[in-house]
Formats: structure tokens, C-alpha cells, sequence
């Protein structure tokens, strides 16, 4: 097991349908907060807005944690912000200098997508059970990528010349969720914020669009996490990516 207060247990798989899949299913047997799967490659991979993830055997981290929020529900979106911050902390430790972070919660590198999260939240028997799964690519695919991806996706060995290991990453990741989580909780939030806006420039300033044509200026996060624009008729917190027509970064 890895050494980190969050992390109750780990299961390592070398294949699976959906890493967040099996972790709901912990959570349905009663798995304590802190459980973690692990796999080295998916069948059924997926992200955000029902989309597929590609994930083959031998060039990514596909990994999901068990967490179980407390706070009010108004403020589990916070979560996201820790999420994404976790998935930057994890590339940016192994030498991707330059990866910064699109709200939500992807992670890029010029432009690129070298990591994302897709964080699942459902009512279970003791309360509020968040599912959160990562895919970072630690190197291009065999063969490269598929025609779909070919220049919007980027790895860690792209990025910073080295491929970094599975377990050490998976570790860097640990570790830094284990960080933003307990700062959060500690009532760190506006220390969680400020760094999100550090290494999410376009946070603030961005022209967007918004789903019914209505044209805004970013301005930063509101308390619980939603992106905060700026509109003709008035500030309008966006709680997800879905919400935005297009973005100009």
C-alpha cells in the first residue's frame, strides 16, 4: 500500500472494463474512503459527457479513488477544483514543466490533453459517494494515436523527453491528492482556489460562449467551484464544461 493518510487500500489490475466502474462497485460493498484501483489498461474507458477514453496496455495510468464528502452538497464542487489540481501536480512532478490546466478539469500541455478526470457523484447508504477517475497518457500509444485524437492528445514522454513509470506516477498522484484533500478540508479553500487560477490562466479574462449564444469574460471561481463569466445582464456561475458553446483560450 502506498504510504499516504488518504489511501485505505489499493487494488492493481492489469486490465478492466472501467477503473471507475470498480470502484463503484467497492463502494456498493461497503469499501472504506481511500480505496483506490489501479489499471494498466481499460476496455470500456470513458470521460466526461459520456465520451470514450482511449486506453490502451502499456502507455497510461488509469486510476480512481473512493471519496466520501462531508461538506454541504453546494460545495462538493470543490472537489473538481482538488481533482484537477491532484492530476496537474502528478504530470508536473515528473517533468512536464509546462502542463497547465482547462477548467474543469483537463490537464494540457500547449494545447494539448496529456491527463483528465471524471468525477462521478452518487447517494450511497452512508451519504455522498464521489468517484473519481484519471487517465494520464505517460507515453504515445503503440502505433500513435487514433486518427481522432492525432494532434489533441500529448503524453508525459512527450512532454518532458522520459517516460515516467507507471508506479511512479501513480504514486506522484497519490500523494498530491492526499495534499489537496486535506487542505481542503482544513479549510484551505481559498489556498485551493488561488492555486487553480495559477496554473488555469484561463480562468480569468477568456472570451466564451455560452450554451444560448450568450457572450461573456471569464472572471475566476465562485465559492463553490463554478467557473464565474462575466455577461451582458450579469455574473453567471457555469458548474460545467457542457455549459460553454466554445472558449477561446
Amino acid at each position: 500500500m502506498i504510504d499516504v493518510p488518504l489511501v485505505r487500500r489499493v487494488v492493481v489490475l492489469e486490465t478492466t472494463g472501467s477503473t471507475n466502474d470498480d470502484a463503484r462497485r467497492l463502494a456498493q460493498e461497503g469499501a472504506p474512503e481511500g480505496t483506490v484501483v489501479l489499471a494498466r489498461s481499460q476496455t470500456a474507458g470513458r470521460g466526461r459527457l459520456g465520451r470514450s477514453w482511449h486506453s490502451p496496455e502499456g502507455s497510461g495510468l488509469y486510476l480512481s479513488i473512493l471519496l466520501r464528502p462531508e461538506e454541504p452538497l453546494d460545495r462538493i464542487g470543490r472537489y473538481s477544483i482538488v481533482l484537477a489540481l491532484a492530476a496537474l501536480s502528478a504530470c508536473r512532478a515528473v517533468g512536464a514543466d509546462a502542463a497547465r490546466i482547462k477548467w474543469p478539469n483537463d490537464v494540457l500541455v500547449e494545447r494539448r490533453k496529456v491527463a483528465g478526470v471524471l468525477a462521478e457523484l452518487r447517494s450511497g447508504i452512508g451519504g455522498a459517494e464521489l468517484v473519481a477517475g484519471f487517465g494520464i497518457n505517460l507515453g504515445p500509444p503503440a502505433g500513435g494515436y487514433p486518427a481522432e485524437l492525432a494532434g489533441r492528445a500529448t503524453s508525459l514522454a512527450d512532454a518532458s523527453g522520459r517516460a515516467p513509470s507507471f508506479e511512479q506516477t501513480a504514486e506522484g498522484l497519490l500523494r498530491a491528492l492526499d495534499h489537496w484533500v486535506a487542505c481542503l478540508r482544513g479549510g484551505g479553500w481559498d489556498e485551493v482556489r488561488d492555486a487553480f487560477v495559477r496554473y488555469a490562466p484561463s480562468v480569468q479574462g477568456a472570451n466564451v460562449t455560452l450554451r444560448g449564444g450568450a457572450a461573456g469574460t471569464t472572471r475566476g471561481l465562485d465559492d463553490a467551484g463554478a467557473l464565474l463569466v462575466a455577461t451582458a445582464s450579469g455574473l453567471v456561475s457555469v458548474h460545467g464544461g457542457e455549459s460553454l458553446e466554445s472558449w477561446e483560450a
